[in-house]
């Protein structure tokens, strides 16, 4: 493994060069493209031209839950900043602002992705999980009176899941949503547990019930979002969405990726959990099957430490020859 990150000017020149390509305009601001305000970001292009654009990006990602302060976890951005796409928390305290921005002031290109928890209540912190926690009245319930729960790893703590067709649920989803895209420029959203569990009723035409609904309503956010990167962490896809997260489901690849009918640009996720951080023959094998269906890959032994693999670097050096 090696210990520098994502070569900027490379990044920056392959982005400029396929942006004049497509025709889009920019603004460039001390040599690098610029997020300020008023200024063209790849999210506000075209869908045709932006699906181009992004099939020019590097297919790598990193899921970046880390809290930046925390013993062990710090000093990790020069090594989440190496990655074309990064999943990081939507938490708008002062230290993790700190964190994103460090981030892309060493690689402005960077898509950051802010973490959303759909379906089940939820404890980690952030604005549009605080609108969540307000929701009441709005729990899966069975016949009887009986609320299920979930069990989270590594806590093992509970937690209740919330039912899709609840009016409340929907408007507080995309209030949740609103507030947490609202709170830092995030080029879009992963949204965790974007599913119905087995365990939410024990009657599969409610299950159906809830699924069309979660689907109603995830068209709303896409609708309210049009331009945003809205990706899943959910074993079946979804319209409106730009594609799904899996993690270490790599048989089910071929039905998730596949999928006609994710909104443009498609960007599926191929996550790895590994046992350990030099297992780099998984690494290759499931980057391959990724690859081959078009998606995103990442690996990782846990979200709150970032790895980087040799692997990655010949990635990133096809693309620069291309």
């Amino acid at each position: 493994m090696r210990n520098d990150f994502l070569d900027k000017n490379f990044s920056r020149r392959s982005f400029m060069e396929q942006v004049a390509k497509l025709g889009v305009g920019t603004v460039l601001a001390a040599g690098s493209f610029s997020r300020a305000a008023g200024q063209t970001s790849p999210l506000s292009m075209p869908v045709q031209a932006k699906s181009q654009l992004y099939n020019t990006i590097p297919p790598l990602f990193c899921t970046a839950y880390i809290t930046p302060d925390a013993p062990g976890q710090e000093n990790q951005e020069p090594l989440v900043a190496r990655y074309p796409l990064a999943l990081v928390p939507q938490d708008a305290r002062p230290q993790y602002r700190r964190w994103r921005d460090k981030v892309r002031s060493l690689n402005p290109q960077i898509m950051l992705l802010g973490y959303q928890m759909v379906i089940e209540e939820t404890t980690v912190p952030g604005p549009g999980h605080n609108v969540m926690r307000k929701v009441d009245n709005a729990w899966c319930e069975y016949p009887g009176g009986l609320t299920p729960w979930v069990h989270v790893a590594p806590s093992r703590k509970k937690f209740r899941i919330f039912d899709p067709r609840k009016s409340a649920w929907r408007a507080a989803f995309i209030e949740a949503c609103t507030k947490t895209l609202e709170s830092y420029p995030f080029d879009g959203l992963l949204l965790d547990q974007c599913t119905v569990f087995t365990i939410a009723s024990p009657l599969p035409w409610v299950r159906e019930e809830m699924m069309a609904a979660l689907q109603e309503t995830l068209l709303e956010l896409r609708n309210t979002f049009p331009s945003k990167i809205l990706i899943g962490n959910s074993g079946r896809p979804w319209r409106g969405l730009n594609g799904v997260m899996d993690e270490n489901r790599p048989k089910d690849y071929a039905a998730e990726f596949t999928f006609p009918d994710y909104a443009l640009p498609r960007m599926n996720l191929a996550q790895t959990r590994l046992s350990n951080a030099h297992d780099s023959e998984t690494v290759r094998r499931e980057m391959a099957l990724a690859f081959k269906y078009g998606a995103f890959y990442g690996a990782a032994v846990d979200y709150q430490h970032v790895l980087w693999f040799d692997a990655f670097d010949e990635v990133l050096m096809k693309y620069k020859r291309a």
